[in-house]
């Protein structure tokens, strides 16, 4: 059965934690922003700012806690 494409939601907004393409994504994107910091570490803070956000506030929000958390 085909995706009923009238049906799509946007998701760009989002952040999908089971997809690997796009946590790295988010690590790429945050190592850009904090050179200094190693992936594992970038990851771990990004893990932690999810755990803070509903899933439905999107990814920017998500992005946000983690760039604080890695300023602190």
């Amino acid at each position: 059965m085909a995706d009923d494409k009238k049906k799509v939601k946007e998701d760009r907004n989002l952040i999908s934690f089971k997809e690997n393409y796009e946590v790295s994504y988010a690590v790429n994107q945050l190592k850009k922003q904090f050179p200094d910091e190693t992936k594992a570490d970038i990851k771990d803070a990004l893990f932690d700012a999810a755990k803070q956000v509903k899933p439905s506030e999107g990814r920017e929000k998500i992005m946000r806690l983690a760039r604080k958390e890695l300023n602190d």
